[in-house]
């Protein structure tokens, strides 16, 4: 299928990740084919990258009286998970100035959240609960961006006010408003010298200059949430009509060029709350997520294959961390590998050119994936990797093979972790040079029961010499 041209403008290096909610629930979707597939059903509202991840406010009904839990997935899967007690109802997240930042709408606070899970308030709008409804976070230029509903005095008090435009989005540094007029704005984007804002009682998305001067409306005909802009394509998030029970969300692509809708993507979920363009590994780490302890996600699929009687615990108490779809594909890297993507895995680094007799030393390699399925040291066709020495003075006759992979088996070592295709992990290996001087060629290559040593190995020639007489004693 032919890519379409907001398609192209994503890219194969990034991925568009929609989060949603609602009260059927919601999670992250990857919209890069054209259509939403769901990585995960953790209702979310915020995303954001920063720091070399993608960080992650998650969503559920009565979030005001529930704690807020940010979570940080890396290339490799979960990276953090943040219980954050003093935050109630998180609507946004930002990376900015070396920090996450989460907006929380029912304190009307824009909290600086540290490493170590502490946090402190940044800028407040508002001193009733929920009044000015702050809601989202965007940096522009380096500086910390917030939009609100308005400035009311009481709880909700937007409610009662729909009618009037009296949002704005305020620069917390420069403690000013850079807009103002809006209609209950969400996720203010700054594009050269134009700003692109969600009113979402309007039901569109508003083009304004850099003065605050509105220059165009697209009509979204819902009310909109969320929004990504990828060259001139603009992504919008419409949620559904609430007195439509069968309606649900959708994601509205317009063309920058004159704001004419070009397509509209049904999503899943009811609500839409952010859209963002990410690097296709990060996405790959959310959809992992707790996969990223392979071993773990393959016991979690065998545990649905086994009779009841052979379960540690009754089906009621069973913690599934793992998308059942993530885990049937790391269960994949304990099964046999095929010969062409055994083919493709190799073993890289360098050998030293002397040993003692019966020395040992632990070398570092690398080991790339260059084959077109994740690999992993699970069960039960482990892949390990390991060293032969085979001599070179030996006649054949004289070389006993199956002694020298017996030898290797015992010394074989895990993966240091889970390699999808195209990664590159550096691992340790043990060299035991044999007891018996003389000249050996060693090889360093991966190995699997049933497959045997495979892939493109590392070699060189090692002489082993004669281990130097320890010192008498007093010496």
């Amino acid at each position: 299928m032919t890519a379409t041209p907001w398609q192209q403008a994503v890219g194969d290096e990034r991925r568009l990740l929609v989060s949603g909610f609602g009260k059927w629930g919601g999670g992250v979707y990857d919209l890069t084919a054209g259509r939403a597939r769901a990585l995960d059903d953790v209702p979310t509202s915020g995303l954001s990258v920063g720091d070399g991840r993608i960080w992650r406010a998650l969503r559920a009904p009565g979030e005001q009286t529930a704690t807020c839990e940010l979570l940080s997935y890396d290339g490799r899967g979960l990276r953090t998970y943040q219980r954050l007690d003093g935050i109630r109802d998180p609507h946004d997240v930002c990376w900015h100035d070396g920090a996450v930042h989460v907006v929380s709408s029912w304190d009307g606070t824009v909290w600086r959240v540290a490493a170590d899970g502490a946090v402190r308030p940044v800028w407040r709008g508002g001193t009733v609960p929920d009044s000015w409804h702050v809601n989202s976070l965007q940096v522009v230029e380096g500086r910390l961006h917030v939009c609100a509903f308005g400035r009311f005095d009481r709880h909700k008090g937007w409610k009662f006010d729909e009618q009037r435009a009296t949002g704005f989005v305020r620069d917390i540094a420069g403690e000013r408003d850079v807009l103002t007029g809006l209609s209950h704005p969400h996720a203010p984007r700054r594009v050269g010298d134009r700003w692109y804002v969600c009113e979402s009682t309007r039901g569109a998305l508003t083009e304004l200059d850099a003065g605050g001067r509105v220059v165009r409306r697209a009509r979204i005909k819902r009310f909109s949430r969320g929004l990504a802009v990828v060259g001139r394509w603009l992504f919008v998030g419409g949620n559904a009509h609430r007195k439509e029970p069968e309606d649900r969300g959708e994601i509205i692509v317009l063309d920058r060029e004159d704001l004419a809708v070009v397509e509209r993507i049904p999503m899943p979920c009811l609500e839409v709350y952010d859209i963002v363009a990410v690097p296709a590994d990060l996405a790959r780490g959310l959809a992992t997520g707790f996969g990223a302890n392979p071993a773990r996600a393959v016991e979690q699929h065998r545990g649905t294959l086994r009779e009841a009687a052979q379960r540690p615990t009754p089906e009621a108490a069973r913690v599934r961390l793992v998308p059942p779809r993530i885990a049937r594909t790391l269960a994949r890297a304990g099964q046999p590998l095929d010969r062409h993507d055994a083919r493709a895995l190799r073993v890289t680094g360098s050998l030293p050119d002397r040993m003692a007799a019966a020395e040992v030393r632990t070398i570092t390699v690398t080991v790339e994936n260059r084959s077109t399925v994740a690999v992993a040291t699970v069960v039960p066709k482990t892949i390990r990797v390991g060293a032969r020495w085979v001599p070179l003075d030996a006649s054949p006759d004289e070389t006993d093979l199956k002694l020298i992979h017996k030898k290797a088996l015992a010394l074989l070592a895990p993966l240091p972790r889970l390699l999808h295709p195209g990664d590159d992990a550096a691992t340790e290996v043990v060299l035991e040079a044999p007891a018996t001087p003389g000249r050996y060629q060693v090889r360093v290559a991966l190995h699997q029961p049933g497959r045997g040593w495979f892939g493109r190995r590392l070699q060189h020639e090692v002489t082993v010499a004669d281990a130097e007489p320890a010192p008498p004693a007093g010496d």
